[in-house]
């Protein structure tokens, strides 16, 4: 079976913690677009080839759930694709082809387009902030916390990042608003 990036980002979130499709899905959701059709069939696959293993929890008045974890055939795999260099990042961002077409809009939807993305920004801020705490709570100190806290290292880098990426994003729609209201490019 030859992995592509969305197996060893299921991979990545399993060696965190087990998980079921569901909560893989979720997770992986603000992380790379994917959906149940794509994650199923490659939970299938990571399974048959010995990279994860389910365990079958049964459940009163529902159907029974697997509950996924990487195996050590799968953190291996990870492990040796972790080392390699990273493509190239791709931004996909509907927003970048909008602003090429905004000569189009009306002041005011043009406008609405930056507030709505400026107050996107603001709630996801809100949610990596609460997503830190919960990390910063699993920290722990004393004996072998360096090994225990090396797991969570990469979740902190990744939520760092996003915060400040959103930051940024955020600052580009304030930026844009008032460039939008002076209006100095709609002249003339």
């Amino acid at each position: 079976m030859r992995l592509n990036t969305l197996s060893y980002g299921l991979l990545a979130l399993l060696s965190a913690s087990p998980l079921t499709g569901y909560d893989l899905a979720q997770k992986i959701k603000p992380l790379w677009q994917a959906g149940h059709s794509q994650i199923y069939p490659l939970l299938a696959a990571l399974e048959q080839n010995g990279y994860i293993a389910f365990e079958r929890i049964e459940q009163q008045d529902k159907p029974d759930k697997k509950e996924y974890s990487i195996t050590d055939k799968g953190l291996a795999e990870l492990g040796r694709w972790v080392d390699l260099p990273a493509e190239n990042p791709v931004l996909r961002d509907e927003l970048h082809f909008k602003l090429y077409g905004l000569w189009l809009a009306e002041p005011e939807k043009a406008k609405a387009l930056l507030v709505t993305r400026e107050a996107f920004c603001r709630s996801e801020l809100v949610r990596y902030d609460g997503l830190m705490r919960a990390l910063e709570e699993k920290r722990v100190s004393g004996e072998n916390a360096r090994k225990k806290n090396a797991r969570l290292l990469g979740r902190y880098l990744l939520l760092s990042k996003r915060k400040m990426d959103t930051r940024t994003s955020l600052a580009f729609c304030e930026w844009a608003m008032k460039e939008l209201e002076a209006s100095e490019w709609l002249e003339g």
